[in-house]
């Protein structure tokens, strides 16, 4: 009982937590332009851009450039991401220097929208052999509810930098109350069931775990009044966020799953 008492505690922190926390909507456009470099290569040149969270934990990859002989020349980019260029734009080595630009709609790369806080885009860039001919840098940024415009100081690898957050009127906060449906039982034991309280377009269904972890996904083509059963007797017991996602919101509620 006080181990069950123990773990009630921390859901309703986590709940109190969670509501002072926000997923915001919006697009981020980040441009550049590079110095251009002359080394071994002339003006060939590798390049990886992508973006972090504030731990340095990999996100997403926007623009990956190199070759079969150049592709040890990015080990920042290597060692973060994996190589993971999941819907980025890639190609050989860049032969010429030239301003850059991409945008960003916070997600993650299975399009879950992410929490709001800082992040950051990170560049790696090498125009030939030895650690002088390279350079790592990082830009950070707010998402958040309120548009952020920032324009960093040009050094001697990167100029006219600009990075630009603005919400869209989609972003709904964590944890608030859905009104088009709800989840039961809670606590849960091998199955729940998604209420929807009324006809909708489609949506997505995922089931999130409290280390971000995307334990389930679905697509319903259309929902109806009426429920949607889900298995859940391969998950572990703890606290789980159902997010449902249309076109227009992201509404989010949890569970507690108990074995």
């Amino acid at each position: 009982m006080r181990r069950y008492l123990t773990f009630l505690a921390f859901l309703a922190c986590l709940f109190l937590t969670g509501h002072s926390s926000a997923q915001t909507a919006g697009t981020l456009t980040f441009s550049y332009t590079p110095v251009a470099h002359s080394g071994n290569w002339g003006e060939k040149h590798v390049l990886a851009v992508w973006i972090q969270d504030n731990s340095d934990n990999f996100i997403r990859t926007e623009f990956r450039y190199w070759g079969n002989g150049t592709d040890d020349h990015l080990p920042d980019w290597k060692s973060n991401s994996n190589e993971n260029i999941t819907d980025a734009v890639t190609g050989a080595t860049l032969s010429s220097y030239s301003s850059r630009t991409f945008t960003w709609d916070g997600t993650d790369l299975s399009g879950t929208l992410l929490p709001d806080g800082d992040y950051k885009v990170t560049l790696e860039e090498c125009w030939s052999h030895g650690p002088s001919n390279k350079v790592t840098t990082s830009y950070t940024f707010t998402k958040s509810e309120s548009e952020l415009h920032l324009t960093p100081e040009d050094d001697a690898d990167f100029t006219s930098v600009s990075l630009d957050w603005v919400p869209s009127t989609t972003g709904l906060r964590a944890l608030k109350h859905s009104n088009s449906y709800h989840v039961f039982p809670n606590p849960a034991g091998k199955e729940i069931y998604i209420d929807f309280s009324s006809n909708s377009s489609a949506c997505n269904i995922y089931l999130v775990n409290t280390m971000g972890q995307q334990v389930y996904s679905e697509k319903e083509h259309k929902t109806y009044s009426g429920l949607k059963v889900i298995d859940v007797s391969h998950l572990k017991s703890g606290i789980y966020f159902v997010h449902v996602e249309t076109d227009s919101t992201i509404e989010t509620t949890t569970f507690l799953l108990v074995r």
